[in-house]
């Protein structure tokens, strides 16, 4: 009985909780810094490119990475939150798996 007692599925419970955590401030810490080295990867190439080729495209050039950058700063920030989504998504399913039904169990025993 010792794997449905309460205090097993509550450390188990704050397991999962403490490991969603985790992944989710590494994915987002890991998207943020893909992010920005993207940005700085495309900044380069293209003031190499537009600098010594097309000298009076270079001041689009920046209005257009900027644009990109805070586009893709955008699509890191809506996958970090939907990923809180399914955080607390789960959250909520491993505490109706783990956490209320050994508490059930440990009443009638």
């Amino acid at each position: 009985m010792f794997l449905f007692s309460p205090f097993t599925s509550l450390l188990l419970f704050f397991f999962s909780l403490f490991s969603l955590f985790f992944l989710s401030f590494f994915f987002f810490l890991f998207l943020f810094l893909f992010t920005f080295f993207l940005f700085l990867l495309f900044f380069f190439f293209f003031l190499f490119f537009f600098f010594f080729f097309f000298s009076f495209f270079f001041f689009f050039t920046f209005f257009f990475l900027l644009f990109f950058f805070f586009f893709l700063l955008f699509t890191s920030f809506s996958l970090f939150f939907s990923f809180l989504f399914f955080f607390f998504f789960f959250l909520f399913f491993y505490s109706f798996l783990f956490f209320f039904p050994s508490l059930f169990l440990f009443s009638f025993s």
